[in-house]
């Protein structure tokens, strides 16, 4: 085996031209560490907005982000049980100090000592990496690596959303903005298999039928400029029990008007803008909840792979690219010329 691999690489932040695949040193695996070899990786916004520049403090550079990651085993440091080379897994992407009162009660998404693979230390955007094998988990076997990889963040994110902090119900009506992206698109299968009526927005005739397919009962184009009058009406002007939030502040306003009284908006992601001109006295008079969700729990993760290993949940793939091609992959995500995810395959 060669000493090097290729890894996409990015020593400043900046535009896509600060990506470069380079040839590192091939990582060694610590206590308690796996190295994968990597089959695919898929991208989310994190990577998007960690290259432009880290939003919740320094990350270490250079660095190779990817959080998404699907692949084979192929060497256990000391001390690392429960797994075997060869394993085919995926990664729960989040590392905890595990010694909190967060982390003791369950709730490790808040651990304010937490650290992300991909963000904090060198993530799935390179032939091999490193994860603690603490963090792995077998590859659904009905699966393939790149449908495999198109799940993690997505699924968990709006599995912790929709189920665990804004507590949807059967029966419960859900406004779901942005069918197109990964988090949405997983939005969407979950609450209809919570046994909620989704209403959905978009923006083109193709991406509605894409959106309607996964199940999305109602579909409205949010370039109409009456769209959320149209929403409102498939409620029978009631609005909706939940709005799941993950663009930020360009769907604030808009997501707010689609509640019913005593609704409740989750969210979970500002890449739009992080500040939103608040109407407080609509929140007191409708009584509507603002409720925060950050990413999901390792069990969230093992409960949303099972549920696709089962065929109840569908990985939503855009396209697939080469390595080579890691500032298109970026490209597509900036502009927003995707539904569902973009995988990078690797091996």
């Amino acid at each position: 085996m060669s000493n090097t691999m290729l890894a996409a690489v990015f020593h400043e932040h900046g535009e896509r031209d600060v990506i470069h695949l380079e040839r590192v040193p091939l990582p060694e695996p610590g206590a308690g560490e796996a190295r994968i070899r990597v089959h695919a990786c898929a991208l989310n916004w994190l990577d998007v907005g960690i290259r432009r520049g880290p939003q919740f403090g320094a990350v270490p550079l250079p660095l190779v982000t990817g959080v998404d990651v699907c692949g084979v085993i192929d060497a256990l440091g000391p001390g690392a049980q429960g797994w075997q080379v060869g394993d085919e897994v995926t990664l729960y992407s989040l590392v905890t100090c595990g010694v909190c009162e967060f982390c003791r009660a369950g709730d490790v998404t808040v651990c304010p000592e937490h650290q992300i693979i991909g963000e904090h230390m060198n993530g799935g955007l390179a032939e091999y990496m490193l994860a603690p094998a603490r963090n792995l988990i077998a590859k659904p076997r009905r699966l393939s690596h790149i449908e495999t990889a198109a799940l993690p963040v997505v699924a968990g994110t709006a599995w912790h959303m929709l189920i665990t902090v804004a507590r949807l119900q059967a029966g419960e009506s859900v406004f779901i903005p942005g069918a197109g992206g990964g988090v949405a698109s997983m939005g969407i299968q979950i609450a209809k298999h919570a046994g909620a009526t989704v209403i959905a927005s978009t923006s083109t005739a193709e991406k509605m039928a894409k959106a309607r397919d996964l199940g999305a009962d109602h579909v409205v184009n949010y370039r109409d400029e009456d769209w959320v009058e149209q929403a409102l009406a498939l409620t029978g002007g009631r609005g909706v029990d939940v709005a799941q939030d993950l663009v930020g502040a360009m769907t604030w306003a808009d997501s707010l008007r689609t509640l019913a009284r005593n609704g409740r908006m989750v969210v979970c992601g500002s890449h739009s803008g992080k500040q939103f001109d608040l109407r407080i006295p609509q929140i007191y008079h409708r009584q509507l909840s603002i409720l925060g969700a950050n990413g999901a729990t390792f069990n969230e993760l093992r409960r949303v792979l099972a549920l696709a290993d089962q065929g109840v949940l569908r990985p939503v793939i855009d396209r697939v690219l080469p390595l080579e091609e890691i500032r298109e992959g970026h490209r597509i995500l900036e502009e927003h010329d995707h539904f569902g995810k973009v995988v990078m395959q690797i091996a």
